[in-house]
């Protein structure tokens, strides 16, 4: 697929898309980090497990629900699993359940209020209504936008 170069004004677009989205996710994160020691991708796992599988979840269940190729995900748990915030355990042949621990659980429930004041802090507080409104409706383009 090629086409004509972006324009100067299309480049401004581009960058001021990523420029906030890394400046949203970096500071949630950060914050996440320093409060929990969880990463963005453990709250992402951890959460998941628990709104979507009541605790646990296939391993591929999982990875559909986060968008991550299974390799990611399975460093991920790797990574989860040596500092105790999940297990996984084969169901069936070539069936992976992923679980959540104790340990993982009570560190999910420390990190909620903890993700809600920062996703208020570097999202929704700068924002009017009207500047929610309009990024509800660019995210719906943008999400609908298969092409």
């Amino acid at each position: 697929m090629q086409g004509k170069m972006l324009s100067k004004g299309d480049l401004d677009v581009w960058h001021a898309f990523k420029q906030m989205g890394q400046t949203v996710m970096s500071g949630i994160e950060r914050d996440l980090t320093e409060a929990t020691g969880l990463t963005g991708s453990d709250f992402g796992v951890l959460s998941r497990l628990v709104d979507l599988g009541n605790g646990e979840l296939r391993q591929q269940a999982l990875a559909d629900s986060m968008e991550w190729h299974k390799s990611r995900l399975s460093h991920q748990l790797t990574r989860m699993q040596g500092r105790d915030l999940v297990t996984r355990s084969e169901a069936e042949p070539r069936v992976i359940i992923v679980s959540i621990t104790a340990l993982g659980r009570e560190r999910l429930q420390l990190a909620r209020p903890v993700h809600a004041a920062s996703v208020r802090r570097w999202l929704l507080d700068p924002l009017s209504s009207q500047d929610k409104t309009t990024l509800l409706n660019i995210a719906a383009a943008l999400g609908d936008s298969e092409k």
